[in-house]
């Protein structure tokens, strides 16, 4: 099996997203899984497109900026947008960790047979701790975040369909909701909650729902 991950590292967001996912490529490797790291610049528009074509991967992970319908790279570069050249996700599963493209670039994407989109359609919100920009792997704040939204793709590389695996990412946005309320022990644990909820609430998961790898 082949996946493609696209990493753009030109903020704070997209660098916390991409630190998020060197845990995913570590678990995919070490399942034998051929990993596709378009890590920085090369998570560029020409280079994403190139490989999709060439490698043909079963599973997309996009980690980005984005809009109702795209998926950015590096430097804010579309690297999929609808109407254009959301066809090269046909035939795939793809997850994107991605504000707001699970509303049109979804919904186009997954009209074609044998295609599912997971992604968000609305904002995907997170709370970090500035000191820990440069590791965000160990930011204590971001990870509900990280746990919740990871856990798509660990369902996915387990073997679950994708309906399957977005449930359980939901499941744990609210796990993590609930012990936030619960907590009392964050200043911010409010506002964690509300944008744990708000997440799980947008996340689709659109087209062929009972795929799995």
């Amino acid at each position: 099996m082949r996946i493609i991950v696209t990493r753009p590292q030109h903020d704070v967001t997209t660098r916390y997203l991409a630190g998020w996912a060197e845990e995913i490529i570590d678990l995919a490797r070490k399942k034998g899984v051929t990993v596709i790291d378009l890590n920085k610049d090369k998570a560029n528009k020409d280079g994403f497109v190139g490989r999709m074509k060439k490698v043909q991967p079963e599973l997309v992970f996009l980690n980005g900026h984005g809009g109702d319908n795209c998926v950015c790279g590096h430097d804010n570069e579309q690297l999929v947008k609808s109407g254009e050249n959301h066809n090269v996700l046909k035939d795939k599963v793809t997850y994107a960790l991605s504000c707001n493209s699970g509303k049109t670039l979804g919904e186009q994407v997954a009209k074609n047979r044998n295609t599912t989109y997971i992604g968000y359609k609305d904002e995907f919100i997170f709370i970090s701790d500035d000191r820990y920009v440069t590791r965000p792997l160990e930011d204590p704040r971001a990870k509900p975040f990280r746990e919740s939204s990871n856990q798509v793709m660990i369902s996915l590389l387990k073997g679950k369909t994708a309906q399957e695996a977005s449930e359980k990412s939901k499941e744990k946005f609210n796990k993590c909701r609930i012990e936030m309320l619960s907590s009392g022990s964050d200043s911010d644990s409010l506002q964690a909650a509300q944008f744990l909820w708000w997440n799980g609430r947008n996340q689709v998961c659109l087209g062929d729902t009972e795929a799995r790898l």
